[in-house]
């Protein structure tokens, strides 16, 4: 009995070992990577937190937050980051909206900005924030080898802080250069010259085939809501009718 017990535990031993190994020798494969156009020159890199206390013309800017967060609804946010010197105007408009939480008037004392930049120092875009107040702040210790830590120096514990917001809006702000005007040029141009079978109407837009066609060539019209196959000069259906037409919107 002894004996098939060690059998056991060193078939269910090996066994593991092999999961182990199989997951660690493939590992590439488990691993996901962008389009190719993203390199780290374009990717985003770093955040700027530009925040205005309501009501007047100051603004503070932070660079060292390190990460942007979700809270439910679209108008709130959390930012992480490391307790630091620099932030001491910040916790200044913390506490304020932490003492006005619990009263009747809310404080909506401050209207962030968050610039985000691309590796070789361009804001890709502007995330902003208006009439905010601080929900929930706290800070705590990291000390997981399973975590990224903020800061470079190795040490066993970080010490880090979330702040979570809740606004009244949001929107996004671009700004839009030059060459991004051309280039958007050039896209409505192609879609325009492969969209030549489109018929516009007040209700969308109907698509139907061209008078020619490639032999065998699959067509949907929409406007007659078939599948179409261009067989020995014209188009015949080779599917019932599905429903009434189907603009493109």
């Amino acid at each position: 009995m002894k004996n098939r017990q060690v059998a056991l535990i060193s078939i269910t031993s090996v066994a593991v070992l092999l999961t182990f190994s199989t997951v660690y020798s493939n590992f590439d494969i488990l691993q996901a990577y962008a389009g190719v156009t993203l390199s780290s020159d374009n990717v985003a890199k770093t955040i700027l937190v530009r925040i205005n206390p309501s009501g007047t013309n100051l603004e503070n800017s932070f660079d060292s937050f390190s990460r942007i967060g979700f809270v439910a609804g679209e108008a709130n946010f959390l930012l992480e980051s490391v307790p630091s010197k620099d932030k001491k105007p910040f916790y200044t408009l913390v506490q304020k909206s932490l003492e006005s939480k619990n009263t009747l008037i809310k404080n909506k004392g401050m209207n962030i900005s968050i610039d985000i930049f691309s590796g070789d120092g361009e804001i890709i875009e502007t995330l902003k924030y208006a009439d905010c107040d601080v929900v929930e702040y706290f800070v705590h210790g990291v000390d997981s080898k399973g975590k990224i830590f903020f800061t470079e120096e190795d040490g066993t514990v970080e010490i880090r802080e979330v702040t979570k917001f809740e606004c009244v809006s949001f929107s996004l702000e671009v700004e839009i250069l030059e060459s991004d005007l051309e280039r958007l040029e050039k896209t409505l141009d192609l879609v325009e010259s492969t969209n030549k079978f489109e018929i516009p109407t007040e209700k969308g837009y109907f698509s139907k085939p061209a008078t020619n066609g490639t032999e065998g060539e699959l067509f949907y019209n929409s406007m007659t809501n078939k599948l179409q196959k261009f067989v020995n000069g014209e188009w015949l259906d080779i599917s019932g009718t599905g429903g009434p037409p189907s603009p493109r919107r």
